[in-house]
């Protein structure tokens, strides 16, 4: 008996070690690079569009447009769309890299490695953020593990998208608040954490404006952090940030100013005239430009279709409000954990594999009612457990509700893709990993060899194996060798993966 419980202990700390932390990353970039040199360009999370923009945007110095881009129309009403910042940082390595390589497969392969390396940034943020937030650091590669073995996170990695900066951008406002949180429980304010923070959410939201709900949750929950810690001497606050401002050197303080400066400018270039002038953010396409001239955009003409039939009485709103939400459900989770191919094939998806699919439901499930019956034990002994699920609640209930309004334009069922949830997993887990590894132990089940049965469940099909798996010739590059090493790569994991078949 001894011997089992010194060895679930070493699992433990191999399980929290810095080198079981160093081959989940491997492990990450090993699938994410499969994804990047397999997969035939374009692929299905509007990959096209994003290296559309990026070529788009390498013909201007400055992002500011003041008109269509010619020849630009498939993309939408570019001048006025909120999301621009990753096409237009992008441009500039496109445009060095466009003076040497001319080929196309060659160019969308060196910005998918790029795009890998900025997820593995948001990685190592996250990794910070889960320790921050008070979670062993083996539960912490636990986590990491399981979510980089959801199929569609190497999926989405491995492409060209303004998700992958997204990432990083969403870990870094979360590890700035929770040291927020911190300084104004200390009373002492950091002005340089609080310029980072509102740069960081400012830019942000030019990078994905989808992203504003986090950004939105995240100052809120200081503000009233602010007012509970402050009152009723509220006055105190711009005092501490003052005092603290003045002590820093002459060359930061200008440096903070003038990035604040920049990125309020960029935000109000785009957001501020687009609510001004459209009363949106992201006004319709058809408000910029004229019908024909986005008809060309096919996300856009799709949705203005579907809409048209839906008045013409050639469709019908068949879902209330809940089935709707069965429906939501049921699809963000199929969309994390299917495999999908791109327009050359007609986005043709396969199912998920049975094993990790099933499994992370029933962690899900398991997980959110140790939190309901532990939640004292959470949030109570944890600052942070509230901000972090305050974020990953508001962010859900904002996309359903996003996605609810858009069925009822269309009367079809979008807007539920798994791959949006991915930037509020890792938050949500947080919160969630501490209440299951409470119940394990409540339960007397050893959380070590708990951790290596999931860990082993994921491994029967999750991450890169659904792709593998589930993929034909028709998914890759027009390459014998690529082809032949995803053929090779399936009859080996036919021979590993337990009811691999669709």
């Amino acid at each position: 008996m001894k011997k089992i419980h010194d060895g679930l202990d070493k699992i433990s700390e191999i399980l929290g070690s810095r080198g079981f932390y160093g081959f989940v990353l491997g492990l990450f970039v090993f699938q994410s690079l499969w994804i990047a040199f397999s997969a035939l360009y374009p692929q299905a999370f509007d990959e096209n569009f994003h290296f559309g923009l990026i070529k788009v945007y390498s013909h201007y110095w400055l992002p500011f447009l003041t008109k269509q881009p010619p020849n630009a129309y498939a993309y939408g009403a570019v001048a006025r769309d909120p999301s621009y910042l990753y096409h237009y940082l992008m441009s500039f390595p496109y445009r060095l890299m466009a003076l040497f390589i001319h080929a196309q497969t060659a160019q969308v392969i060196i910005l998918r490695v790029m795009d890998i390396g900025l997820f593995l940034i948001g990685l190592e943020i996250f990794r910070r953020v889960l320790i921050k937030a008070k979670v062993s650091k083996a539960l912490t590669n636990v986590i990491l593990l399981i979510f980089i073995l959801i199929p569609i996170v190497p999926q989405l990695a491995g492409q060209i998208s303004y998700d992958d900066m997204l990432f990083p951008l969403i870990a870094w406002i979360c590890l700035q608040a929770l040291h927020i949180i911190d300084d104004i429980k200390r009373h002492k304010l950091s002005s340089i954490r609080l310029f980072i923070l509102a740069i960081t959410i400012i830019l942000t939201g030019i990078e994905k404006y989808a992203s504003l709900p986090i950004s939105l949750a995240v100052v809120v929950y200081i503000a009233y952090e602010l007012y509970v810690n402050y009152q009723p001497k509220l006055k105190v606050i711009w005092q501490e940030f003052k005092a603290d401002f003045i002590k820093n050197p002459a060359w930061l303080k200008w440096l903070l100013i003038i990035g604040l400066i920049i990125s309020i400018g960029m935000f109000l270039e785009r957001d501020g005239v687009n609510l001004v002038e459209y009363h949106r953010i992201a006004p319709s396409c058809a408000k910029v430009l004229s019908v024909n001239q986005c008809k060309p955009y096919s996300a856009w003409y799709a949705t203005y279709a579907r809409h048209e039939y839906l008045i013409e009485g050639k469709t019908h709103i068949t879902f209330g409000l809940i089935r709707y939400i069965g429906q939501w459900f049921y699809w963000m989770w199929y969309r994390l954990f299917f495999a999908v191919n791109g327009p050359k094939s007609n986005f043709a998806s396969k199912g998920p594999l049975p094993i990790p699919s099933v499994v992370a439901i029933i962690l899900a499930v398991v997980s959110l009612i140790a939190l309901i019956i532990y939640r004292k034990k959470v949030f109570r002994k944890n600052p942070y457990a509230k901000l972090l699920f305050s974020v990953a609640v508001f962010y859900c209930l904002i996309l359903f509700i996003q996605g609810y309004l858009t069925y009822n334009y269309t009367a079809v069922l979008e807007n539920m893709n798994g791959r949006y949830l991915i930037p509020i997993l890792l938050p949500l887990a947080a919160v969630l990993g501490p209440a299951f590894s409470y119940a394990m132990h409540r339960s007397g089940i050893s959380k070590a060899l708990a951790a290596i049965i999931i860990i082993f469940l994921f491994l029967q099909g999750g991450g890169l194996f659904t792709f593998i798996l589930r993929s034909n010739h028709n998914w890759y590059w027009s390459n014998d060798t690529i082809v032949k090493i995803n053929e090779e790569a399936r009859k080996v994991a036919k021979r590993v993966i337990i009811k691999h078949k669709s």
